[in-house]
């Protein structure tokens, strides 16, 4: 099930920046691609943070039913015990003693399970959170790089077109008089 999770974080997280990439090469004006970027970038950090949210729930909610459980095997399990060593204490007083240590080591055992599932539940939280975490930097980080590259492409070609002596990206004719 955690591979179900991880494998769908990550074909989340891959479409996020193939989606940018695919937007860092659309034909669109430079805000327009910039703003669009700002925006799916907002929509993937939602949507990371919902599926952290879920994730967490769900490890929240099975943490609980296990608890609840465990709970009820324990009230089973000290029922029984309970009903076993009134039967034997009428028949044998040292059989008694036996089943209460037993049931005391059960307890135990099971408090004990009880707390490492909670453990292991907070730890699946934690690693998913910093994973989740780690995908949004990363998608942060491949936006400043497209985002520089995009920008020096631009530059280059405004120098370019100077250097040429046409205003790029004007729409005017190369024939049109110039005001020196």
């Amino acid at each position: 099930m955690a591979e179900k999770r991880e494998f769908l974080l990550g074909m989340l997280m891959g479409s996020a920046i193939g989606a940018a990439v695919a937007l860092l090469y659309a034909p669109q004006a430079g805000d327009d691609t910039r703003d669009l970027l700002r925006q799916k970038a907002g929509e993937a950090k939602e949507k990371a943070a919902d599926l952290a949210g879920g994730v967490k729930t769900t490890v929240v909610e099975s943490a609980g039913a296990a608890k609840a459980r465990v709970a009820d095997v324990a009230d089973t399990v000290k029922t029984r015990v309970t009903d076993a060593a009134g039967t034997v204490k009428e028949k044998v007083g040292d059989v008694t003693d036996t089943v209460k240590g037993k049931v005391g080591g059960v307890a135990d055992t099971v408090a004990t399970s009880t707390r490492e599932m909670i453990d292991r539940g907070r730890n699946v939280v934690e690693t998913k959170k910093a994973q989740v975490t780690a995908a949004v930097e990363a998608g942060k980080q491949a936006y400043d790089q497209k985002r520089t590259e995009l920008e020096a492409d631009v530059q280059q070609d405004l120098d370019n077109g100077v250097a040429a002596g046409s205003p790029a990206g004007s729409g005017t004719s190369t024939n049109a008089p110039t005001n020196a």
